[in-house]
């Protein structure tokens, strides 16, 4: 399963971190942080972006949905559209947990939502340390981090954690190139008798540049 996500959405990270500068892994470990590996994408939202002022980043078209959730507060008395009987609850740290219901943002592909996330950091002067660090992943995850975009206290050993695991898991190959579709094949010519095993390697240029 895991495999078969960083396969799907490499490309979209790539791309972001082609247009912005955000490394594609930090991207894709973000998206994999959100979705639990693809499992709970609803809307092609790949990194609950609530609907906040409204503004698009570059690919929201003004679609929202209503999405329950977990939020981490210093008070208790903090504001949301539906707060789940029985919270907020008093955690170890002395913050406050909430499990809500919230207005999120839905796209009309994933590319959208990579494209409007990635809009969202590059444009936010608080997260503008993170940027000199564009080639350092775990680097820029940390400035990401301390700058305040998650409320979950684990949140940088998490997103550190999947960094490695997805570094993993990308091709070589893919590190320097993207996804797109090529038809160029990988041997000049065939010899009869080895057509299946061309038509293979074809089928895999497909896939991968």
């Amino acid at each position: 399963m895991k495999q078969q996500f960083v396969q799907t959405y490499y490309p979209y990270a790539k791309e972001a971190e082609q247009r912005t500068g955000i490394p594609a892994l930090f991207g894709l470990a973000q998206c994999a942080l959100e979705t639990g590996w693809g499992k709970t994408i609803k809307g092609n939202m790949l990194f609950g972006m609530k609907v906040g002022s409204g503004r698009n980043y570059g690919g929201w078209q003004g679609d929202k949905q209503l999405i329950k959730t977990t939020e981490y507060s210093s008070i208790s008395t903090k504001w949301f559209p539906v707060i789940l009987s029985g919270f907020p609850v008093q955690i170890a740290s002395g913050k406050w947990k909430y499990r809500i219901l919230d207005n999120f943002r839905a796209y009309v592909s994933p590319l959208h939502s990579f494209i409007d996330w990635a809009g969202l950091l590059k444009s936010n002067a608080r997260y503008r340390s993170a940027f000199q660090h564009t080639t350092n992943t775990h680097q820029f995850a940390n400035e990401i981090a301390n700058a305040g975009y998650a409320t979950d206290p684990n949140y940088a050993y998490k997103i550190s954690q999947l960094i490695f695991e997805i570094e993993a898991l990308v091709p070589v190959s893919s590190k320097k190139r993207s996804f797109k579709n090529t038809k160029k094949p990988l041997i000049a010519f065939v010899t009869i008798g080895a057509t299946l095993i061309t038509l293979a390697i074809l089928k895999l240029t497909d896939v991968w540049k």
